[in-house]
This record gives C-alpha cells, sequence and structure tokens, in this order.
C-alpha cells in the first residue's frame, strides 16, 4: 500500500466513522477510563482529523485536512 493509498483509506473511514464516533466512545467505554457522557460532535471531528493529520505526518505527508473537508465529502451533513 502507497502512502497515499493509505491516506486515502483513512480519510474514508473518518468519513464513515464521525457520524457514530460519539456513541461508539460510550458503547465501548469499557475499553477506557472514558466514562462521561456524550462528547460534542465538534470535538469528536476535531480530534479524529488532528489523528488523521498526524499519520499522515509520521509518512511525510502534509494532509492538511480541515473537519470541513470532511462536511464536503459527507454532502455537508454534520452528522
Amino acid at each position: 500500500m502507497t502512502k497515499k493509498e493509505l491516506m486515502d483509506l483513512l480519510v474514508g473511514y473518518a468519513e464513515e466513522y464521525i457520524p457514530t464516533a460519539a456513541y461508539s466512545l460510550l458503547r465501548n467505554s469499557h475499553m477506557s477510563d472514558y466514562k462521561g457522557e456524550v462528547v460534542p460532535y465538534s470535538v469528536v471531528e476535531a480530534l479524529i482529523v488532528d489523528f488523521v493529520n498526524y499519520v499522515g505526518y509520521r509518512q511525510g505527508i502534509d494532509l492538511g485536512l480541515y473537519t470541513s473537508d470532511l462536511r464536503k465529502e459527507r454532502g455537508g451533513q454534520v452528522g
């Protein structure tokens, strides 16, 4: 897998995962120390985008992914 293919895969997975991520955190809270309420959507988006950008950085790619980029891919949907 090339670095570009990896990044395309991660961005695709992020787009797919973000709408359900906050509830996934609660559902899987037994796997972490998080025991709070549903995380605000904007925080979920920011963390996932930051992580994808971090992986890109570690691969030598300045992906420059913004949360708004993922919304565009989902047709402007917020959640």
